[in-house]
């Protein structure tokens, strides 16, 4: 499993990469802004045929696509992975996988329905893959922190993570449900908390993989 965490990581990254490189330009508070812009783009941005500038972006949607999925398909090796750590909290293990392979479908939903095409059903798909994924994060960062092996770096690195992304779902809710426009604070949100997330599945693949030999 930790070869596929490994991979998805590696995949995700890549494509991303490539689809920022080929990405037009245009953000939702400046449609002139040329390229992408790390700090001002939402990761969805990139899966727009057209760009928020006006310019066709196909190519580039397609690799943000792509990466996307790579990436939602690497948490299920990842969520059964993730317990191996605290191995002596077999409900905490129980609970994590069957949330967070819940939030996995959810995350398809997201994936597969981009906010170009789906607009409020696009962030509905958000919030409900959201919710059982923070959950499971909760409950995994959690027992690592009193189960893992020491030193217990997947713990915090993970709770870092947590934090991060519990305010940025606060504040994307918040916009969600009372129809207004959000602020480039929720996108520099959105980005803290994915490098950690990266972070986090690779040291876990790596602790897992530890173990595993």
């Amino acid at each position: 499993m930790s070869v596929l965490i490994f991979f998805s990581v590696t995949g995700f990254t890549l494509l991303d990469l490539e689809a920022m490189r080929l990405y037009p330009g245009g953000t939702w508070w400046d449609a002139t802004a040329r390229g992408h812009r790390f700090w001002e783009n939402f990761l969805c941005d990139l899966e727009w045929q057209v760009a928020l500038d006006g310019q066709p972006n196909r190519l580039g949607s397609r690799f943000a696509q792509a990466g996307m999925l790579v990436l939602v398909l690497g948490f299920v090796p990842f969520w059964l992975a993730v317990p191996r750590l605290f191995a002596a909290f077999a409900r905490a293990g129980t609970v994590v996988r069957v949330l967070g392979l819940l939030s996995v479908v959810g995350l398809l939903a997201v994936t597969f329905m981009p906010s170009e095409r789906f607009g409020v059903l696009h962030g509905a798909a958000v919030v409900v893959a959201g919710v059982p994924g923070l959950t499971a994060a909760g409950v995994a960062i959690a027992a690592l922190l009193g189960g893992e092996p020491r030193p217990r770096v997947a713990g915090w690195l993970g709770a870092g993570m947590l934090g991060f992304a519990l305010v940025d779902f606060a504040l994307y809710v918040s916009h969600l449900v009372g129809h207004v426009e959000g602020t480039p604070l929720v996108v520099k949100l959105e980005k803290i908390p994915l490098v950690l997330l990266l972070a986090w599945m690779v040291t876990v693949a790596a602790r897992t993989g530890r173990l595993a030999s």
